[in-house]
């Protein structure tokens, strides 16, 4: 009897801490919410905790008139795609040689792609910059896609080799034997087997596009190539801020990568397990 209630009281304290803290991660979505419905009025009467009396729903059509909100949108969607086919076309043709093929040199080679991974952004930025500069790229469009596709390719390329190690080699054997060229192994072959961790490259590198802003405040001045991380300080100004269309436009920026990780969710996990630990 004794046991039963102990083990009652400490799954009731268990459930209620994971309760606690699921509120505590759900709230600040909820606050930001809330304030996208309201209006500069209802914050400075009622604050900023209070729930909306009337919900301004006209705050998610208005975002997409003021502040070129559009504009930073399209360039986000413009530059997540390019940079996300690139960087699983490239990934692919890298990976496959470290997996399946025999060259000199091939452990040194996949040592330097390694480590691209140990490079913070933080320690390259100004060669960057002044590369792109003397090369006419700067404050362009391909001065936010060609730096993003290169910080990308390291862990692409370790992740698909990962996955791809796991595959018989037996498979490409066969296929060799019979004529086939180490093009149709990896499209045939190869790429119909990397489903999982495919679809955890797209996610994982379409977020951390669609997210970046470091790159589009240092290399873009243009304000018609902005992206929407960038594009939200527009609503702040030197001396008054619009809260709730900085929420509203927050959320509508951040709704597609939650809505990407939410569907894919499970496949990103097993993805990252199988190409990343099995060799």
């Amino acid at each position: 009897m004794n046991m039963t209630r102990s083990l009652l009281l400490r799954r009731t304290l268990v459930y209620a801490f994971m309760i606690c803290t699921a509120l505590l991660t759900v709230a600040p979505f909820l606050l930001v919410i809330m304030t996208s419905l309201k209006t500069m009025n209802d914050i400075n009467m009622n604050g900023p905790l209070a729930l909306p009396h009337v919900f301004h729903w006209e705050n998610y059509s208005r975002i997409w008139e003021v502040g070129n909100f559009l504009t930073y949108y399209k360039n986000s969607v413009i530059v997540t795609v390019v940079v996300v086919v690139l960087v699983v076309l490239l990934s692919l043709l890298g990976a496959y040689p470290f997996a399946f093929m025999k060259f000199k040199g091939k452990s040194v080679f996949f040592l330097i792609v390694l480590w691209g991974l140990t490079v913070p952004l933080d320690l390259i930025i100004i060669p960057l910059f002044n590369n792109l500069k003397s090369m006419g790229l700067l404050n362009t469009i391909w001065a936010l896609i060609l730096p993003q596709i290169a910080m990308n390719i390291p862990f692409s390329i370790f992740l698909l080799r990962g996955f791809m190690k796991d595959i018989p080699y037996a498979l490409l054997e066969s296929a060799r034997i019979d004529g086939s060229t180490e093009a149709k192994n990896l499209y045939h072959i190869i790429m119909p087997m990397l489903y999982p961790p495919m679809v955890s490259l797209i996610v994982f590198t379409a977020i951390g596009t669609w997210n970046n802003f470091m790159l589009p405040t240092i290399l873009i001045q243009n304000d018609a190539l902005r992206t929407l991380p960038v594009g939200l300080n527009y609503f702040q100004t030197k001396f008054t801020m619009d809260y709730p269309m900085i929420a509203t436009a927050a959320i509508v920026s951040a709704l597609p990568a939650a809505l990407a990780y939410i569907i894919f969710q499970r496949k990103i996990i097993s993805g990252v397990m199988v190409g990343a630990l099995k060799e």
